[in-house]
């Protein structure tokens, strides 16, 4: 196994954003190319590395039980056929699997926060600048 890059990540402490246990940065995963304003390398998300593997096995067996539909089915939400990249939608609190979106709409949701609240001041910005 090949050692990991650690070159270049900056100094300091970063708290987990899943487990709650401020570690060393060394202990979260970093972009090899793309950098922050001081030189530094971009810190990937704030899940340390343990949690980011246990994350990724658990969505693994998720993704097992609950199988992608065919290539072309409509996007729950935006209704567009998908021919690549389905993403499993689930809450992040429970688990609890909310069904099959197209990456766009995934990747919306989760920039909006994941949740209604979110979502509707969104729709109302949008209703006010009509």
């Amino acid at each position: 196994m090949s050692k990991r890059d650690l070159t270049n990540i900056p100094p300091g402490q970063t708290e987990c954003s899943v487990c709650g246990v401020t570690k060393d940065n060394t202990e979260f995963s970093f972009y090899k190319e793309r950098k922050t304003s001081n030189g530094y390398r971009l810190m990937v998300n704030t899940n340390c590395r343990c949690c980011q593997k246990l994350r990724r096995t658990e969505l693994s067996k998720l993704k097992k039980l609950h199988k992608a539909p065919p290539y072309g089915t409509p996007c729950d939400l935006c209704n567009k056929p998908v021919f690549r990249n389905w993403q499993l939608d689930h809450d992040h609190n429970t688990g609890k699997i909310r069904g099959w979106l197209c990456k766009q709409c995934n990747t919306g949701l989760g920039n909006l926060g994941d949740n209604l609240e979110s979502l509707q001041k969104a729709v109302d910005y949008l209703k006010k600048t009509e």
